[in-house]
């Protein structure tokens, strides 16, 4: 037995259409930032910023962005839904851009 916490299961994380289609028109080192911050998400599902407004009760809706230090310097925002009853996240959006 060891003192340090057990690390929780990765949740499911399900891609929009749109969100597939960006991820094919980002650069490898864009790329690979957007992969590592989904793989954290699946984790830690919470760490993106809140968006207010959401119409599901059930449903938090969040934004996390990319480093800009840990790729090409350009800011990337995962727009995304967490539905905690259904262990999942779903990527909505990916946005490249300043």
């Amino acid at each position: 037995m060891t003192d340090q916490p057990e690390r929780p299961a990765p949740l499911h994380v399900f891609l929009s259409d749109a969100a597939e289609h960006a991820l094919a028109a980002l650069r490898p080192d864009e790329l690979d930032a957007v992969e590592k911050l989904v793989e954290r998400l699946a984790i830690h599902p919470r760490l993106g910023i809140p968006v207010p407004g959401g119409t599901d009760p059930e449903v938090d809706d969040y934004t996390a962005r990319t480093d800009p230090a840990a790729d090409s310097g350009d800011r990337i925002s995962v727009v995304y839904r967490y539905h905690e009853a259904m262990a999942s996240v779903f990527v909505t959006w990916i946005i490249a851009g300043p």
